[in-house]
């Protein structure tokens, strides 16, 4: 069975998490926001690493891996965006994740879940795809942005495996994470001046919005890698994942958008997962 702490801790960061993609969905340039929210994470990491330290040599292979594949999930995830609905391409990003990481976390980390706790985990999986569903009933999936999605869930699974094996190794998991925050930071500035965008002028135009992001994101990221560090990553992946449901809530009561019975029976389909991963 999951332990409490790490099961509200990775709650708590599933509704931190739909609630800065919320916010970044909600701006009128959501590709922007998001970049300026991983850059204000680096500096927002800064003092949290300065008291941490950096993390032990052996976790370094991981985090730099893991870093790749973090800025590529991100980059895939704007391409997403862009070429596809955010009701279809989010719900199939979050749920490939855990999906994909079940069979990756028992062939590298030989953490091989319970029954009850692998039937969780697809239950969890099957309502964050009604959701996609939902979205196609309605008329707006994209095969492009499908693709794209699917290519950052994909990245999303490599590197929630490689960060639960780089924390484990390390012995900072704190440091770990600001140390990663950082280095994605500066790799997206990096990126958007290559592509001719000023990131300082980036920063001008969006940062306000964008370390309201990052200090959702960062307090995410940071309940969640210390979950990981003690949980099996598949499970956490999975609770996780049912940021998907915060966001249908949101958009629910803040947005006032309809929900629908697809909506509702991908809730109850999530709750029952949450439910076995918890009693597993």
């Amino acid at each position: 069975m999951i332990e409490t702490w790490p099961f509200l801790a990775v709650l708590a960061s599933a509704l931190l998490h739909a609630t800065w993609n919320a916010i970044a969905r909600a701006a009128p340039e959501p590709g922007d926001i998001v970049a300026a929210g991983v850059i204000a994470s680096a500096f927002v990491s800064l003092p949290g690493l300065l008291w941490f330290g950096l993390p032990g040599a052996a976790a370094w292979p991981f985090l730099l891996t893991g870093m790749v594949l973090n800025v590529a999930g991100i980059r895939f995830a704007m391409a997403a965006y862009r070429h596809g609905s955010f009701g279809l391409t989010y719900p199939v990003m979050r749920a490939g994740i855990p999906l994909l990481t079940l069979p990756i976390g028992a062939l590298l980390l030989d953490e091989w879940p319970r029954a009850l706790a692998a039937v969780g985990v697809l239950l969890v999986t099957a309502g964050v795809v009604m959701l996609a569903f939902a979205a196609r009933r309605a008329g707006r999936a994209e095969t492009r942005g499908l693709g794209f999605a699917l290519l950052a869930a994909l990245c999303g699974a490599g590197y929630v495996t490689l960060d639960a094996m780089g924390v484990r190794v390390g012995g900072n998991v704190m440091g770990y994470a600001f140390t990663l925050a950082i280095l994605n930071g500066i790799t997206i500035a990096a990126l958007s001046r290559v592509e001719g965008r000023d990131p300082v002028a980036l920063m001008a135009r969006h940062g306000r919005l964008g370390f309201k992001v990052s200090t959702l994101s960062m307090s995410s990221f940071l309940l969640y890698i210390w979950a990981v560090s003690i949980t099996p990553v598949a499970i956490a992946a999975a609770l996780r994942e049912t940021s998907v449901l915060f966001a249908v809530a949101l958009a629910s009561l803040a947005l006032k958008e309809r929900i629908g019975p697809y909506h509702w029976a991908a809730a109850g389909l999530a709750f029952a997962g949450i439910v076995a991963i918890r009693l597993a």
